[in-house]
């Protein structure tokens, strides 16, 4: 009979933290969590005495974007602390989002016989078969961040992003009083993250008859895409009253093709995630508000969920984090 631990728990005590621009993790909150949750009564560290030591992996998109780097310090210092229990490897795609090289560093894993990847995929239908075959080695999968359209996941662990670019979008639509011309610059296509926000971020549309969809463009989560994008529209419409980006580096490069325009007066922008830029451009006056959803909890928890599934606990099958928009007013 499996034991049951109701991770979810941990999630959220992770989430309420609110690690704004910090990468270390309170790992006594989450131990403290799992104890309350733990049907058995078992403590993590209890778990960590079983003489068990799993090589787990940890894959992310890319190693130049500062949100997977506080991923990737999150995830070290979780095999920091349970070094008597795992060993993590970092590991990423030498070419940023480059789904192939994802592939292939799964193949290795599977050939190095890892007892379980984590891996926030960069495309969530192309890592299927790379997934199936993880499975069919008998390695647990944890997805983190980015969801997997297949394959057998033993849980996800972030935040709902659906709610993510729903409320994001609220937010801008509020501060533009309800009416306005808005362009929304997405990730990239294919990736659930991305297609999530973007169906979020019309959803809410849909209670604000006043606002007009001026134009809906992928920038591969890239900074200098956006920029392009955000130039290109310049060009083509005279009246934005807000732009949204998905995530920050393109938020950042959208504030450079509007500030080089001259037109940052008259354009709200928002973005997603936060850290020393994204704050520094709320001071600024750049950015009217960002989106917050606490990546270095996402990496701990689903390394955690990892640990807790081999060593035979039932784990929740979607661990969803919460998140928040804050303003400058949430940093003085």
């Amino acid at each position: 009979m499996f034991k049951k631990i109701t991770a979810i728990a941990v999630g959220l005590t992770m989430g309420a933290m609110a690690l704004v621009g910090c990468s270390n993790v309170d790992t006594a909150t989450t131990t403290a969590a799992a104890t309350d949750a733990g049907a058995s009564g078992e403590t993590a560290s209890a778990q960590a005495s079983t003489g068990e030591k799993y090589d787990i992996a940890f894959i992310v998109k890319s190693m130049q974007s500062a949100f997977f780097i506080n991923m990737t310090d999150a995830a070290e210092k979780c095999g920091q602390d349970y070094a008597d229990k795992i060993n993590v490897e970092i590991m990423a795609p030498q070419t940023p989002f480059n789904i192939e090289e994802q592939i292939q560093l799964v193949e290795q894993c599977i050939t190095n016989q890892v007892d379980a990847i984590v891996i926030a995929p960069c495309d969530s239908e192309g890592i299927v078969p790379a997934i199936e075959k993880a499975n069919d080695a008998g390695i647990v999968v944890v997805t983190a961040n980015t969801k997997s359209n297949g394959g057998d996941i033993t849980a996800y662990v972030g935040v709902e992003n659906y709610d993510v670019g729903y409320s994001l979008a609220t937010a801008l639509f509020d501060k533009l009083g309800g009416e306005g011309n808005v362009i929304l610059i997405e990730g990239k296509a294919g990736n659930s993250t991305s297609e999530e926000r973007a169906e979020g971020f019309k959803a809410a549309m849909e209670n604000y008859p006043g606002i007009t969809l001026l134009s809906s463009q992928p920038a591969d989560w890239d900074r200098a895409s956006a920029m392009t994008v955000m130039e290109n529209c310049l060009q083509t419409y005279d009246d934005i009253d807000g732009v949204l980006t998905l995530t920050k580096d393109m938020g950042l490069g959208a504030i450079e093709a509007i500030k080089a325009a001259g037109r940052e007066d008259e354009i709200v922008s928002m973005t997603f995630d936060v850290d020393d830029d994204v704050i520094a451009a709320l001071e600024a006056g750049d950015l009217y508000a960002s989106g917050n959803q606490n990546e270095q909890s996402q990496a701990y928890i689903a390394i955690m969920t990892a640990v807790f599934a081999l060593d035979g606990y039932e784990v929740d099958d979607e661990q969803i984090l919460p998140i928040s928009v804050v303003t400058l007013e949430d940093f003085q």
